[in-house]
């Protein structure tokens, strides 16, 4: 048994504020117990896409960078392993929405980037939130990483988890958890449960979706909706967070049930990769073109 945390918090534009929030969360988190702790989607920043403005990419930073050094000497001290998404700078004009994987020992184990980029447009054609101005996709792969309290994680990115190739890839890689931090707002909601237990059932492993709750200081009006939540292997919710204020989801997760509970599926076991070439043969909107002034993208 292991204990898993999300911790769900609104942002702020003062970094420090962020950095000080994410220590009194991840410390509450490691207090109850859990030996890991993901933050929610951005979580050193506010979710600035809803506007076009070139002074947004200064909440971008290096990895190694300031965010990154803090988190580590914190999850070294307290001996937990973090999952921190931010807004990544490699160079100029290229920026990532990704996730750093931190150790209990402090260490940068490495990090995802998040691969399916969205353009929200409501339908009178405005462009509610526009990602793609700031964010390149994900250039690493799927990922998974071992931690040194013995269980393997995969990490899925708000608008990346509508996608259930992604999921499965996860799997594939030997995921045992997937932490899904997000900035998803209320008209979103119904989507959310369903989506985190389809994937935890198909998938056969726990899923950590952590979300950002109500609206961050200085931004804009978007209401995240919360409701952070652990599901099981079974789609149970083992979790749930308040809709509408900071809290940290806890639960215990048995990783020695899955190789019984993957046996008795056989989801793995009867795949027909060969028959699954379409998946990945049709283009991007060959199928279902959509323009954009259709969009309704939920994020």
């Amino acid at each position: 048994m292991v204990k898993i945390a999300g911790a769900q918090f609104a942002g702020s534009t003062d970094r420090g504020k962020n950095l000080d929030r994410i220590v009194r969360a991840v410390t509450e988190a490691s207090d109850r117990g859990a030996r890991v702790v993901c933050l929610p989607e951005l979580s050193t920043s506010i979710y600035f896409c809803y506007e076009a403005n070139h002074r947004n990419f200064d909440y971008a930073e290096s990895i190694p960078g300031p965010s990154t050094e803090e988190v580590s000497a914190l999850a070294k001290r307290l001996g937990v392993s973090v999952v921190l998404p931010l807004f990544e700078r490699v160079a100029e004009g290229q920026f990532y929405n990704s996730a750093v994987v931190i150790s209990s020992e402090g260490e940068l184990l490495g990090r995802y980037r998040k691969h399916s980029i969205p353009l929200s447009v409501a339908r009178d054609g405005r462009i509610t939130a526009n990602e793609k101005m700031y964010f390149q996709p994900g250039n690493l792969g799927f990922p998974t990483f071992r931690l040194p309290e013995g269980l393997t994680i995969g990490i899925l990115i708000c608008y990346d988890r509508h996608f259930p190739e992604a999921a499965r890839v996860l799997g594939l890689g030997g995921a045992e958890i997937v932490f899904v931090p997000t900035a998803t707002t209320r008209m979103a909601r119904y989507l959310w449960d369903v989506e985190l237990r389809a994937h935890a059932i198909t998938n056969v492993y726990y899923v950590c979706g952590v979300n950002k709750v109500g609206r961050d200081v200085g931004g804009s009006p978007r209401d995240h909706h919360g409701n952070s939540m652990i599901v099981s292997p079974r789609g149970e919710v083992l979790a749930e967070g308040s809709a509408s204020s900071e809290d940290i989801v806890l639960a215990d997760v048995d990783l020695s049930t899955l190789p019984a509970l993957r046996s008795l599926w056989g989801y793995y076991r009867d795949r027909r990769p060969d028959k699954y070439g379409p998946v990945v043969d049709a283009s991007a909107g060959s199928v279902h073109p959509t323009g954009a002034s259709e969009l309704t993208a939920a994020r």
